[in-house]
């Protein structure tokens, strides 16, 4: 029953913050082609997701991204019954994105964007099916943003996150019969915000810096609930449905971003994440029915800060064409002494290339490709019962249009 009450949380935590594991960092085709930075470039609305201070640093009074992306991610298990591999279905990540200049020094914005979204599917029968079998997330970030130009040179923005995000696990029992099994599924509210500065200390360079609150997600009986299939009569009554709580907290993170425009071919960037995980120690759970075989628990995490490290160049080929291309190195927080394959994390690289094309004067066709590849990872599940080495690859194309008045 602890594993259940961790799959929980594990779900809640992933539905609302940009973490390692399963999170899918594609936000804007542009910024996904050099690697997903984005902290130090203003390249349209889009911008207020990485920066919010950046979107009073466009040129365009009017500008409008939209896009999406499909992820084809696969997780590799070899343990003591040899390989087995997850049978995913293709998500569908998207994004939508609208500024206004309202005067000279004055923006707004909203973004409309999906950075969870996936299904992970071990399948109904593999070795670790009492730990889980699948697990789907549905999430989606409301964003209204304001920033303020304070000068020529710099300018701040904040934006608020309304995060509604939907999830749904399920996982076998061992009570004895072949189809005994328990769906955890939930929906919740949450709220957090990001605050940014932009800075053009010359024509060529611009900096970035930005920060994410920590989110306490906190979910109540009314918003948990554990539905249990039991075939023998005589167990059932030990699993009873019901709702369960639990509150966590969601790390806060800085970002700090450089872009340098070399000549009028060239712009490169950097971007560097900390995240504070460490504040995720221990997850509680309580359910709202206890009984001997289903009691509120506490489970040790104890995971570490992480930085992530991108790079990213664009090259204009011509009036037309931009072509992209970025790397980035992603630290995975996870404990190996408490693993399990509901977030498999890793330590990952991802390799990106994208371009955009005018179609017109002020409308642009943009599209990327991103290749992610996760160190092979040998870790066992808390309860030290289940071991074995998880290898994790994506592959996630997009395409997107934007428009800029």
């Amino acid at each position: 029953m602890r594993k259940i009450c961790l799959a929980i949380a594990i779900i809640v935590m992933a539905v609302n913050v940009k973490a390692e594991g399963y999170a899918v960092n594609v936000q804007g085709n542009k910024q996904t082609g050099m690697g997903h930075v984005g902290t130090a470039l203003n390249f349209d609305a889009s911008s207020m997701q990485w920066n919010p201070g950046a979107l009073a640093a466009l040129d365009q009074k009017y500008s409008f991204s939209v896009g999406g992306f499909a992820t084809i991610i696969k997780t590799e298990f070899t343990g003591a019954l040899g390989k087995e591999k997850t049978d995913n279905p293709t998500g569908t990540p998207f994004y939508l994105y609208g500024s206004m200049k309202v005067n000279k020094k004055l923006a707004i914005g909203l973004g409309v964007y999906t950075p969870f979204g996936n299904k992970v599917d071990w399948g109904k029968t593999w070795s670790g099916k009492y730990l889980i079998q699948d697990i789907e997330l549905k999430a989606i970030y409301i964003q209204p943003t304001v920033s303020y130009q304070l000068a020529d040179w710099i300018s701040v923005g904040a934006g608020l996150n309304i995060v509604y995000g939907e999830f749904s696990l399920n996982k076998a029992l061992p009570t004895g019969g072949a189809t005994d099994n328990v769906n955890l599924s939930g929906n919740t509210i949450k709220y957090g915000y990001n605050l940014g500065v932009f800075l053009q200390p010359t024509e060529k360079l611009n900096i970035g810096l930005s920060y994410r609150s920590q989110v306490d997600i906190e979910l109540d009986y009314s918003e948990g609930d554990v539905d249990f299939t039991i075939a023998n009569p005589a167990v059932a009554p030990a699993f009873p449905d019901g709702g369960v709580a639990a509150t966590l907290p969601l790390p806060a993170s800085f970002n700090i971003g450089l872009a340098y425009k070399i000549d009028e071919k060239w712009l490169v960037s950097a971007d560097v994440n900390f995240v504070q995980w460490d504040k995720y120690k221990s997850l509680d759970f309580d359910f709202e029915t206890n009984t001997p075989a289903l009691t509120d628990s506490e489970s040790k995490r104890n995971w570490s800060n992480t930085q992530t490290y991108r790079i990213g160049a664009q090259y204009s080929a011509n009036e037309k064409l931009d072509i992209r291309a970025g790397f980035y190195y992603d630290e995975t927080p996870t404990n190996k002494k408490f693993y399990t394959p509901e977030t498999p994390g890793a330590n990952k690289i991802g390799i990106s290339a994208g371009f955009s094309y005018m179609l017109t004067d002020k409308l642009s066709l943009d599209a990327s490709l991103l290749y992610i590849e996760g160190e092979k990872t040998t870790g066992t599940d808390p309860s030290g019962s289940f071991t074995g080495a998880y290898k994790n690859t994506g592959f996630l194309p997009g395409i997107g249009i934007t428009y800029n008045l």
